[in-house]
């Protein structure tokens, strides 16, 4: 039987599955703690299991040097951690009530705890990276700047139905396509492999982030929460606005005239959310950005190609 932990239904890589299979127990050990309500808010997303896609990346990137596991290992646990983190902190600025089919942190212990369960999440990531030398400190480092001005630069934007879809993917990658770079960055520089292949490695994992992140928006606005174990349609309410209601925000039509009358009121009722939602899954909005994640989607296969 497969377990939320089980990565065997999607990565192909053996080597990457065994590693990943192993990751788990060595993130329990990595966030001890002597106070035990940290350690159980801290361990609550970890038990949920999840795609444990980042650490996936970067010991797949691993395997074009030599694959060493007990440095990928505390890299891996690093950047699952970080963002384990990065989640606890969206949820508490979204007011997000669910997250991986359950209670979200926030909602559970209110938003000061889940604040200080993220920042704990981080200090303990840090604390790995840290041990992994100066390289993979400064790539990280780097990482968590940009991951913080990409959230910085969503805050700005809240309600901004004027932000151009260049000013909204530069936040995209930022606060996700950084989080798809930098494993395969890490993964390449600690297993030693070649200039040539950590650099489309690294161009691989940003262009899948784009589309990992322009793919679940449209999940955000189309999906069930049933099935996505979150709620659908928070971004909305809060007025972050993905490409797809942006793009139907300006559609010369009733239906983004109405949209942008619904969004432009100081305070959104339901009715007034579940009329906007609707509106926006009849756009053409929808089926345009999965176009955009498609192409980035290529654009990252063909960054193999020199592997």
């Amino acid at each position: 039987m497969r377990t939320a932990n089980d990565n065997s239904d999607w990565l192909v890589c053996e080597q990457t599955r065994l590693a990943a299979a192993q990751l788990g127990l060595f993130l329990r050990k990595a966030v001890t703690a002597e106070d035990v309500q940290i350690r159980v808010m801290a361990l609550d997303l970890i038990e949920r299991g999840g795609k444990r896609l980042r650490p996936s990346l970067l010991f797949l990137a691993a395997t074009y040097g030599e694959f060493v596991q007990e440095p990928l290992m505390r890299a891996a646990a690093a950047l699952e951690l970080v963002h384990i983190a990065s989640l606890y902190h969206d949820d508490v600025m979204d007011r997000a009530p669910m997250r991986r089919n359950g209670a979200s942190v926030n909602a559970r212990w209110g938003n000061a705890l889940a604040a200080l369960a993220g920042t704990y999440l981080f200090a303990r990531a840090s604390a790995l990276l840290a041990s992994l030398g100066d390289i993979p400190n400064q790539m990280a480092s780097q990482a968590s700047v940009e991951l913080c001005a990409g959230q910085l630069q969503e805050v700005e934007n809240a309600y901004n139905l004027e932000l151009t879809e260049a000013g909204h993917l530069n936040m995209v990658v930022r606060k996700t396509a950084t989080l798809f770079e930098l494993p395969c960055r890490l993964g390449a520089h600690l297993s030693g492999a070649s200039a040539p292949h950590a650099e489309a490695l690294a161009t691989y994992g940003r262009h899948l982030g784009l589309a990992f992140q322009l793919t679940d928006d449209v999940l955000d606005l189309t999906g069930k929460a049933s099935q996505l174990g979150k709620a659908t349609g928070v971004d909305l309410r809060e007025g972050v606005y993905s490409l797809p209601v942006l793009r139907a925000v300006r559609q010369q039509d009733a239906g983004g005239q109405r949209l942008r009358e619904l969004l432009g009121q100081a305070w959104l009722a339901e009715e007034d959310a579940q009329t906007a939602l609707q509106l926006v899954r009849e756009s053409a909005g929808v089926a345009s950005t999965l176009a955009v994640a498609r192409e980035h989607a290529q654009r990252a296969r063909e960054a193999l190609a020199t592997l």
